[in-house]
């Protein structure tokens, strides 16, 4: 028998007969009162019949709402999301804006959502946010005898940066004591499935020896090993799954904050009458209610293109880069207190090299001259650096006295030793070893290599632009910064040790150091 369910709290009709008994499940509801709450503002104030809200001004039209029908003795789905006593778990759960009784059966109306569907893969550090308040959601869906039962990536939805909700609670059901260890395992194992399929990561198996397994060097403190962890029982709850993510999480977030103390040193050099490179060092510490927060912005470029051109291109590109880095992120940063992510900061320092090299390219363009500049770039927060690279300008990382480079050279010389042409102590002396393949200038949008460390204290960072790592080669570049500890110091006597050794082209050097 079909029957048009009564007008419910006054408001709601569905839009569509119902067969008696109605059945449970979702179903879609029109709002046959919208005045009663605002759908823009939830506001309650508005009298019958109002057009517009008096407390935002939206429209109050018949709208539509994803509603669930259950039983009101055996509640399901949305009908349990009352049951959630804490704030953070009914922020992931659906917004719930009606509950009504009738004849048995109870009509829970859900608001809209504007979450945006999630689009994998997702960097790690996301995903790691999404896996720990989901695994936050279940800890509470399960101390009340609740299990989600399904999930999947299109029940998922974002609210903000890394902030979750739930799209959909449909099939959230009570769990008598017999079935609660499978159907929450079987939640923990949906939970594991979904991070695995955000993030890309692959199922590997592999058959090793007992030796092999012995001397395997274990990581422990991944997002795969912990999905490893979820699948084999050795994180048995949903606590254990929560505290596990909740750690990688933040131990990614929240970067060990190590003081920078930098100097830097430039130098026209013994050859030139001029210099053309040009560099940026920029320090910050903020200290709060016990809490530090150190960044750092260091960029050394090397100019390109004869008199005149070559230094305005250089300064074009660190004014430009740390233009970009303040507007974009330094001024957040000293607005609130921020979150960090990796990924973001690898984007950030590839979108500030690009909007150096689009104001050399236009003001190329508009001189009809080759101007270019090379680049290298630390962004540096905590112990945690991201380096930007195009071109031959370096940057090195020295730690346990020993220098090793970071970026990797975008020249003629590198490329043949690459191939296997030239050895790399040969590339101080070749002809052709000015010649530079990518740079800045050179084209519209240029590829920009990006590579990310972790610090540690006692660690140095040196930037520096081909005149001085060619003429000191980098076995005294070492010496120079293990034996001199003050970085200011450091700079001038690698400079001099430049200079000292011929000083063919223009210098630029700045070093920092990390401290506790």
């Amino acid at each position: 028998m079909e029957t048009n369910l009564p007008l419910l709290a006054n408001r709601f009709a569905p839009t569509y007969p119902l067969t008696e008994p109605w059945p449970v499940g979702p179903l879609e509801v029109r709002d046959l009162a919208p005045w009663q709450r605002c759908w823009a503002c939830g506001s309650t104030a508005n009298e019958a019949n109002e057009s517009y809200c008096i407390d935002c001004g939206a429209a109050l039209e018949t709208r539509l709402y994803q509603a669930f029908l259950s039983r009101r003795d055996e509640p399901s789905g949305p009908a349990l999301i009352s049951r959630m006593a804490d704030p953070l778990a009914r922020a992931i759960l659906p917004d719930v804006i009606e509950e009504c009784d009738l004849n048995g059966m109870r009509l829970t109306v859900l608001a809209d959502t504007d979450a945006m569907p999630l689009t994998a893969p997702l960097d790690e550090t996301t995903a790691l946010m999404i896996g720990a308040a989901i695994a936050q959601l279940l800890v509470n869906l399960h101390g009340a005898g609740i299990a989600l039962s399904t999930l999947t990536i299109d029940d998922l939805g974002l609210i903000g940066p890394g902030q979750v909700c739930l799209r959909q609670a449909n099939d959230l059901r009570l769990v008598s004591d017999a079935e609660r260890d499978t159907a929450f395992q079987a939640d923990l194992l949906a939970l594991a499935e979904v991070l695995e399929r955000l993030t890309a990561i692959p199922r590997t198996t592999q058959r090793l020896s007992e030796e092999a397994v012995e001397e395997a060097p274990q990581a422990t403190d991944s997002l795969e090993v912990a999905l490893r962890q979820i699948r084999t029982g050795e994180l048995r709850d949903a606590a254990a799954v929560a505290h596990r993510l909740s750690a990688l999480r933040d131990e990614r977030t929240h970067p060990v904050p190590l003081f920078q103390l930098a100097g830097s040193y430039t130098d026209t050099g013994q050859v030139r009458d001029h210099n053309e490179d040009s560099l940026f060092k920029l320090t910050m510490c903020l200290e709060n209610n016990g809490q530090r927060q150190s960044c750092g912005v260091y960029i050394v470029a090397d100019g390109m293109g004869g008199h005149a051109a070559g230094e305005i291109a250089s300064g074009m590109a660190v004014r430009a880069a740390a233009r970009f880095i303040t507007e974009h992120y330094l001024q957040q940063m000293m607005a609130e207190s921020r979150l960090y992510h990796e990924a973001e900061m690898q984007e950030l320092a590839r979108q500030a090299v690009l909007a150096a090299n689009e104001a050399i390219y236009r003001e190329s363009r508009s001189q009809a001259n080759d101007m270019g500049s090379t680049l290298t770039m630390a962004l540096v927060v905590g112990n945690r650096a991201v380096i930007a690279n195009i071109g031959d300008s370096r940057t090195y990382l020295f730690r346990d006295g020993k220098l090793s480079r970071i970026s990797k050279d975008h020249s003629l010389v590198m490329r043949l030793v690459e191939l296997g042409h030239l050895r790399e102590e040969d590339i101080y002396t070749h002809p052709q070893r000015n010649a530079v393949l990518r740079s800045l200038g050179d084209r519209a949008e240029p590829e920009v290599d990006i590579f990310s460390l972790r610090l540690l204290p006692g660690d140095a960072l040196l930037l520096c632009s081909d005149g001085q790592w060619e003429m000191t080669r980098d076995p005294e570049m070492e010496r120079i910064i293990a034996e001199e500890p003050d970085p200011q110091r450091a700079s001038a006597a690698l400079v001099a040790a430049a200079n000292q050794a011929g000083g063919e082209d223009n210098i630029a050097v700045i070093l920092v150091r990390m401290m506790l």
